[in-house]
């Protein structure tokens, strides 16, 4: 019973840290994305409050300035496949989570229910994370927007 327990906490203990890890730095990477759409946002606000009317406003933007403005604004709408990726890569890991404490429930006697649920949760976490994946990578595709034009433009990927 000891050689378990112990191999239970060989395989354990490593993967809760790394999950752990894993799950600061996305955080981390989640408030860094979301001061730099606030930033962006209200520079953008401060850029359109400066023209009087409208003539102003469509002549800066009909230049290769406003383009490039226009082109930084729409980045996140007109390019899904950081968050696809994002779902893909939060999938794999809770999936392999919940593979690992599925598979480790049979060495720990005592905590073969925790294990048991904790896994099955997981497993299920996980399997939605790749399944939103793949059904916003399918409509990302078919509404045209990998190369940052909507299908209504007529240009499919």
């Amino acid at each position: 019973m000891q050689n378990t327990e112990a191999m239970a906490m060989i395989v354990v203990m490593p993967v809760f840290f790394g999950a752990c890890v894993w799950m600061f730095k996305a955080l981390l990477e989640f408030l860094r994305q979301q001061r730099l759409s606030k930033m962006l946002f209200e520079v953008q606000s401060k850029v359109l409050d400066k023209f009087g009317n409208s003539p102003e406003v469509l002549e800066y933007l009909q230049s290769d300035a406003g383009r490039q403005y226009l082109d930084m604004a729409m980045t996140e709408k007109a390019n899904p496949r950081n968050r696809i990726l994002g779902a893909v890569q939060i999938g794999v890991v809770l999936s392999a989570l919940a593979a690992g404490m599925l598979l480790v429930r049979g060495l720990v006697p005592d905590g073969a229910v925790v294990f048991s649920v904790a896994g099955v949760l997981g497993l299920c976490l996980g399997i939605g994370f790749l399944v939103s994946a793949g059904a916003s990578y399918y409509l990302s595709k078919s509404w045209g927007l990998f190369n940052g034009h909507s299908a209504d433009d007529g240009i499919g990927v």
